[in-house]
């Protein structure tokens, strides 16, 4: 039997696939008594505007945090609107998830901040080394840069629920 990883990229196609399928799994674990930690996105509608904010949310307390919230005109030109100071805000919540040694901890995910080496690279990389099983989503356009910060180690799964739990189900059976 080949060794299964502890951590694992998500890859997905920008604007495509069941991106819920992330949210389903971690409420699916999360149900399952799997003490999940991390942080999951959601997009939200700004009032009156048509717009969409991009929210972070703590996956156990269920905080949220603004990410995103677009002007209209960088929604008309589709410019990036990271809060970068609520990005860098976030990573506690993954170094709190080290320190607690979570069960799985769940990132969504490594963008264009984390290629430039900021965001939450140092946390993400600093829980892989710490041995904490870790699902991490991935944009195709950013592979290359992930499998180069992780020297081409760990698990490549779709963007599917059923890879993310076999994948899960693999690592839990190894017993580590």
């Amino acid at each position: 039997m080949s060794e299964i990883s502890s951590f694992a990229a998500a890859v997905y196609m920008p604007k495509t696939g069941d991106r819920g399928a992330l949210h389903r799994f971690v409420d699916q674990i999360k149900a399952d008594g799997v003490r999940v930690a991390g942080l999951l996105q959601q997009k939200v509608p700004m009032k009156d505007t048509g717009m969409m904010e991009v929210v972070a949310v703590d996956i156990q307390t269920g905080g949220t945090y603004s990410l995103n919230q677009p002007t209209r005109e960088s929604w008309k030109n589709r410019e990036c609107s990271l809060n970068r100071a609520t990005l860098t805000d976030t990573t506690g919540i993954l170094r709190r998830a080290v320190m607690e040694d979570a069960d799985l901890i769940v990132v969504e995910k490594f963008g264009e901040e984390e290629v430039r080496g900021g965001g939450l690279s140092d946390e993400i990389l600093n829980g892989i080394a710490a041995g904490i099983p870790f699902l991490v989503t991935v944009p195709e356009t950013n592979l290359a840069t992930w499998n180069d910060r992780t020297g081409g180690n760990g698990a490549i799964l779709k963007f599917e629920e059923t890879a993310f739990r076999d994948w899960w189900t693999s690592w839990l059976a190894t017993g580590q």
